[in-house]
C-alpha cells in the first residue's frame, strides 16, 4: 500500500528536523502506544494496540532512521509484527521552508503479510490510513504550538 500527502507546520525546518530525528519525540504521536524503547539517536522500538475488524492485538515494530540530509529529509525504516503477521513499512520525510513555517511532505509504503492479510484484507487499507492520519495529526499538534 502507498499513501503520501504534505502539511504545513509554524515550526521552523531546525525545529521539525530536530523533531523527526529525536525518537523520544516522534514516540509521542504513535497512537495507542503500549510499550516504547529508544536503543540510540537513530533506533526504536513501538508496541500499539489496533484491530482489524475482529481481529485486535499488539503490533511490535523497529524503527530505524535512514538516509538522512539534515534539515531536509529522512526514510523511517520499520519492520514488525503481531495480529498473527508482519509488516514492513518505509516513510520518507521531506522538509522544506515556507515563510516562517515549513511543508512537510511524505510518502509511505506498507507491505503486510500473513492471516491479518486474508482475514482483514478490506480493513488493513483504511486502518492503516487512520493510523497515518493520527501521526500526521500528531505531529501538527506538536509543532503548531498555541498562540
Amino acid at each position: 500500500m502507498h499513501f503520501e500527502d504534505s502539511f504545513d507546520v509554524s515550526a521552523s525546518p531546525d525545529t521539525v528536523w530536530e523533531f523527526i530525528t529525536t525518537p523520544s519525540e516522534f514516540i509521542k504521536v504513535i497512537p495507542d502506544l503500549v510499550k516504547q524503547e529508544v536503543k540510540d539517536s537513530t533506533h526504536f522500538s513501538v508496541s500499539f494496540k489496533m484491530g482489524l475488524g475482529m481481529i485486535r492485538g499488539t503490533v511490535n515494530m523497529a524503527f530505524e532512521i535512514k538516509d538522512p540530509i539534515p534539515k531536509s529529509s529522512l526514510r523511517l525504516v520499520g519492520k514488525g509484527n503481531g495480529l498473527q503477521s508482519s509488516a514492513d513499512l518505509a516513510i520518507l520525510l521531506n522538509l522544506s521552508a515556507e515563510g516562517k513555517g515549513t511543508h512537510v511532505a511524505w510518502s509511505a509504503d506498507l507491505n503486510v503479510a500473513g492471516t491479518a492479510v486474508g482475514l482483514g484484507a478490506r480493513f488493513i487499507e483504511p486502518v492503516t490510513r487512520s493510523k497515518v492520519k493520527e501521526i500526521v495529526e500528531g505531529i501538527r499538534r506538536e509543532l503548531n504550538p498555541p498562540a
